[in-house]
């Protein structure tokens, strides 16, 4: 079993392909580096594709919860990179996994050939993260359930055996440390709610959004807000997909993807 075992976590990766590029996954909260099955087989043959589990998840250990936890999965994302020497790749984060890989382009462009963030703008300190924050601190206390905001309303019936697959998934995941309505759980929106906003008129490296229409978590107005502030950013919308694109609607979401590594020398 592959594992690379960094200071204090042991990371669950695989690679496919053998020739072409380096194209890493980093997958959603709640979700394993099985998620990206779809993508990894159409592109394996032009790419050297790497997925991975994240800390707390799947096969990888849970390590330990620094002060600093909002940084953890770019500095293991880093890490892994560094393991497989990996010198730069193409980054490509969903949800949560949007957050590791923004900060290793952020802290460490040379890495990185482009950037993909699917449904996400963790990891870009700006007006709209922290006025979003304020809103599920205002929403996850009375109800709101993230995990439960995973897809768009009509998915699981539209597509029953992708659904039931990618739940499946989800199970192999440990349970989950801290209970959705605990405090705890809010802290992490308590900071992307307080951080300062971050001047990125000097950001350089190549970005692409994706944007599902019916995203009820990371909800369109942030993804486009976030896109104007990143210079030369594309943003992508695909209808009829919520948080989940890749998996609700894999085929729109490949041909944009495919799209935009060829544009930056895939």
């Amino acid at each position: 079993m592959p594992i690379a075992k960094l200071s204090d976590v042991d990371l669950y990766y695989e690679t496919f392909g053998e020739a072409g590029p380096w194209l890493v996954f980093a997958h959603g909260g709640g979700d394993v580096c099985l998620t990206w099955w779809r993508q990894v087989g159409a592109l394996k043959d032009r790419y050297r594709c790497v997925v991975y589990d994240a800390r707390w998840h799947g096969r990888s250990s849970a390590g330990t919860m620094p002060a600093e936890a909002d940084q953890v999965g770019w500095r293991d994302l880093l890490g892994l990179m560094d393991e497989l020497k990996i010198d730069r790749a193409f980054l490509n984060g969903h949800s949560m996994g949007g957050g590791a890989v923004s900060g290793v382009a952020q802290n460490h462009p040379d890495r990185v050939r482009a950037l993909v963030m699917t449904n996400c703008v963790f990891g870009f300190s700006t007006p709209a993260l922290s006025k979003w924050a304020g809103e599920m601190i205002d929403k996850v206390p009375k109800g709101f359930n993230v995990l439960s905001a995973t897809y768009a309303e009509g998915f699981p019936a539209r597509d029953p055996q992708a659904f039931v697959l990618h739940q499946s998934l989800k199970h192999l995941n440990p349970p989950r440390p801290v209970p959705r309505d605990s405090k705890d759980y809010l802290k992490a929106y308590e900071r992307m709610r307080d951080q300062p906003p971050v001047d990125y008129s000097a950001f350089a490296v190549p970005t692409l959004f994706v944007l599902g229409e019916d995203d009820r978590l990371q909800v369109p107005w942030l993804v486009e807000a976030t896109a104007k502030v990143v210079p030369g950013a594309q943003l992508k919308r695909i209808a009829g997909s919520g948080h989940s694109p890749h998996v609700e609607q894999p085929e729109t979401y490949l041909a944009i993807l495919t799209a935009f590594l060829e544009q930056h020398g895939g």
